[in-house]
């Protein structure tokens, strides 16, 4: 009985244990300015913006594309992207390309987003279009 126990307790430790170490290994889905500048110098990186195409005119992340996050067919437009690629969302204030994160990580893709989005990127003096 003892060593069956001890089995038992040995082997919900070594679970927890590689539960926890998966969890410390995820990628963070919220990044400040820094580690966003940092993550789009990765290869493949898909930069999106998802705010409307008048605030994209008005100046947007070089090297961005734009889905609108509150058209009809955003989910067509997702669609394009590549599931094997990195995502990175940005928009005003942090709201919607929070919302986009979570609709991209339900459908498959590996997504982060700008804490704090363009506001906080002009803040800081990032280089921008306009």
């Amino acid at each position: 009985m003892r060593t069956t126990l001890n089995l038992f307790l040995s082997a919900a430790f070594l679970v927890f244990a590689g539960c926890s170490a998966a969890q410390n290994t995820k990628q963070p889905t919220e990044l400040d300015v820094k580690a966003f500048s940092q993550a789009m110098t990765a290869k493949d990186v898909q930069l999106v913006d998802v705010r409307t195409p008048q605030e994209y005119a008005a100046g947007h992340l070089v090297g961005s594309v734009n889905v609108n996050w509150t058209a009809d067919d955003y989910e067509t437009t997702f669609a394009k992207l590549d599931k094997t690629k990195p995502v990175l969302l940005y928009c005003q204030a942090g709201g919607r390309s929070e919302q986009a994160l979570e609709y991209l990580l339900e459908h498959g893709y590996k997504a982060q987003h700008l804490s704090g989005g363009y506001g906080a990127w002009k803040k800081e003096g990032m280089p921008s279009t306009k």
